[in-house]
């Protein structure tokens, strides 16, 4: 899923026929990383979260560089960039048995795909 898209729409008639406009849109993300060495969770906000993986798994990241690898186990879209980081700030404050139980809810969209 790309993190921006344009959503094309029609709005009122010219001699020309409709009038067509563009919107630019982002989504934000909240994510959560599972390290596959040892099971610890990172949390994190960005507008490409397959990217933003990318980046993690490169030891781009100084602070999820040295449990590699990591899996994209949870992401939750948001329209609006503070939401998005409210969100995280929340998540980084629950223990694992709760992001345990939210990875399985209906708003994490990877779960959508299965």
């Amino acid at each position: 899923m790309p993190p921006c898209h344009l959503a094309r729409g029609e709005t009122g008639l010219s001699p020309a026929g409709p009038i067509k406009f563009f919107i630019h849109y982002c989504m934000f993300y909240v994510y959560i990383l599972e390290s596959l060495s040892n099971g610890d969770y990172y949390k994190g906000t960005t507008e490409n979260y397959i990217e933003r993986l990318e980046e993690h798994n490169r030891g781009e990241s100084q602070y999820t560089r040295s449990l590699l690898p990591w899996k994209l186990i949870f992401v939750q879209p948001f329209d609006i960039k503070s939401e998005a980081l409210k969100r995280e700030r929340q998540l980084k404050k629950c223990n694992k048995e709760y992001l345990r139980w939210l990875i399985n809810q209906p708003i994490n969209i990877l779960n959508n795909n299965k």
